[in-house]
């Protein structure tokens, strides 16, 4: 999937403080301020000079600039090198981008959907070992050290 960012629909611009929340059908992107909640049927992209404190709900999540909330992307979420992100995100399996160079402070959650491995059930009676019966220890004595 590759960001169309030619095509965007509503801009906030730089030097723009907006508060409250946001609802945008289209693309969004965000080169100014926001605190509150922002929500897109579509795609929110948080350009380099963007600070965002809200939590974010959108289809796709591009982060340039930086976010202080929760970030959900039902499809996607990308992290740019520029971008800083304090928060939680949450995405669908193995669509979470992260470039070299980025701060996250938070916690990742990847949904996973229906063909997701599932782990595999114990079966019953099977008993598996212990960490502690897996190591053998060496008494001092048999190591040839004196006391």
């Amino acid at each position: 999937m590759t960001t169309n960012t030619d095509k965007v629909d509503t801009i906030i611009g730089p030097g723009s403080l907006i508060k409250g929340d946001l609802h945008s059908r289209g693309t969004l992107r965000i080169d100014g301020n926001v605190e509150g909640n922002i929500r897109s049927d579509s795609t929110v992209i948080i350009g380099e000079k963007g600070m965002v404190k809200a939590n974010v709900t959108a289809a796709l999540v591009v982060i340039g600039g930086t976010v202080h909330g929760n970030v959900h992307g039902r499809e996607k979420v990308e992290v740019l090198s520029t971008g800083r992100m304090y928060g939680d995100v949450t995405t669908a399996a193995s669509k979470f981008v992260v470039a070299e160079g980025v701060i996250f402070e938070g916690r990742c959650t990847m949904n996973q959907g229906d063909g997701a491995k599932q782990p595999q059930q114990q079966q019953q009676g099977q008993r598996l070992p212990r960490p502690s019966e897996d190591k053998h220890e060496v008494s001092p004595a048999a190591k040839g050290e004196k006391n």
